[in-house]
């Protein structure tokens, strides 16, 4: 298992504790299995989609079954901290600020660069309002992130991710036909006269069978699995991993893939070129007109065009020595809050020249010095889109290892949340939601639109198991 940083670490165990410590009887690890169990649903996958998934079967009167390979739920949903994208929402009319369903599927499919499947794009829109009032029923808080950005709902107040996990944590608590199976991880679906009827899953009590009608798939992507990623784009070998749980391992790709389920965008992946940390830094600290730093590699000489898109600047940091980077810039970007938190967050180093700079940061003095000297000078060999200036010491120096963060592909759906083969046809028993499924996001993502696929391709798959 690829290193997580040791911050993202400490984060996730306390929140891990947190929920632990906060479990309802319902989501105990149960007692040993003495044979193989059958249920109604079973749900693989303890992060938002399979919560709520599991939530929705057993409050329609299922019998359910989740296990969760990790010791505690939520998933990547934990760390989340942005928000939900939504439209037509009481919010957006109680605000006066208009963002509709067609709005949101407008900037879904472009952000997509177009290969999106527009139905599902189209299903997702349509019911985010609905979402949206769901989560408030939940007992949670948001308003909209501002005027200039009406479609990003966030929390009035605290952290996104665990206050979601939290209460889909305590809302499943409520059902006693509900049951979390912890430490157990789904090792293979199971098929019976070309229909899924189950999977088989390892646990603290040793290898089972879970039987049942129908099986929700919702392990996560791959942001974990750094070999997988290289395998389907070999431009991002060597990604760093420090912006993930250490859950999604790509579980659900591969057990769905091995019945035959058609895979879908699986080259697309959202990168963050300026990361360190398990924190990522904007974009604009090196790309910005008149301001923006650089980027130099450990040569101390600039290899690219900072102000490219993020996935194509992962992809060539990612070509470096030792798969990194170093950003450069000065005083008047540090002065930014983008900037700031690179540095803090970042733990770089900070000195009174370009030469101090360079020998703190292990590179060679004169060759930075050169390379600064080019910059400011407006010589450019790259054809940046907006040239900056590193002039105003002191100057600031910040490690960036890409990271991955989120995986657009994964298995193909229908509007019902029910999971494709290879001919394009329905694989009977067999439902996925959350970031297993691809088709939503083609080449781009809209933040929070993945916490809205959670709820309304959960709920899908849910409803639509139990014929509803």
């Amino acid at each position: 298992m690829r290193r997580i940083g040791i911050i993202m670490m400490l984060i996730i165990v306390l929140m891990m504790s947190f929920l632990t410590g906060c479990t309802t009887p319902a989501s105990q690890p149960q007692a040993p299995a003495s044979k193989d169990v059958t249920t109604d649903v079973l749900v693989l996958g303890g992060g938002g989609a399979g919560l709520v998934s599991a939530i929705t079967a057993a409050e329609n009167g299922a019998n359910v079954i989740l296990v969760e390979k990790m010791p505690a739920v939520g998933g990547n949903t934990i760390i989340s901290a942005t928000g939900i994208t939504a439209s037509d929402t009481k919010l957006h009319e109680e605000a006066g600020l208009p963002f509709t369903v067609e709005d949101h599927i407008k900037k879904t499919m472009e952000t997509s660069k177009g290969l999106a499947d527009e139905k599902l794009v189209r299903v997702l829109a349509e019911n985010s309002s609905d979402a949206y009032d769901w989560l408030v029923s939940l007992g949670l808080s948001y308003k909209i992130q501002s005027a200039e950005e009406p479609f990003w709902i966030i929390p009035t107040e605290g952290h996104y991710g665990a206050q979601l996990v939290k209460a889909f944590q305590a809302e499943a608590g409520k059902y006693k036909n509900l049951e979390i199976k912890l430490n157990t991880k789904a090792t293979e679906i199971i098929v019976e006269d070309g229909k899924v009827v189950g999977a088989k899953v390892e646990g603290q009590d040793g290898a089972y069978a879970i039987k049942a009608k129908s099986v929700i798939l919702a392990t996560g992507g791959l942001n974990n699995a750094p070999e997988m990623i290289a395998e389907y784009n070999s431009n991002y070998k060597g990604v760093n991993t420090e912006m993930t749980t250490p859950g999604p391992t790509g579980d659900g790709i591969k057990m769905a893939a091995a019945i035959g389920a058609q895979l879908k965008d699986m080259e697309y992946f959202q990168m963050r070129p300026l990361s360190a940390n398990g924190y990522w830094y904007k974009e604009v600290i090196v790309n910005e007109e008149g301001k923006g730093g650089i980027l130099v590699n450990k040569k101390a000489e600039r290899f690219v065009d900072e102000t490219m898109k993020p996935w194509d600047l992962a992809a060539e940091i990612l070509k470096q020595e030792d798969n990194m980077a170093y950003i450069i810039f000065d005083t008047d970007v540090y002065n930014t809050k983008d900037g700031k938190k690179a540095f803090d967050q970042g733990k770089g180093v900070k000195a009174d020249t370009i030469e101090e700079l360079a020998a703190q940061l292990g590179l060679d003095a004169a060759t930075l010095k050169a390379t600064v000297d080019a910059y400011n000078a407006g010589q450019d060999p790259f054809n940046r889109k907006a040239m900056g200036k590193v002039t105003v010491g002191p100057f600031y120096g910040v490690k960036t290892l890409p990271s991955s963060h989120y995986t657009m592909g994964g298995v193909a759906i229908n509007e019902n949340a029910q999971v494709l083969n290879e001919s394009g046809n329905v694989i009977e028993g067999l439902y996925a939601a959350g970031e297993v499924v691809g088709g939503l996001y083609g080449a781009g993502r809209v933040a929070g639109n993945n916490t809205l696929d959670d709820i309304v391709f959960g709920k899908i798959a849910a409803k639509h198991a139990l014929g509803k």
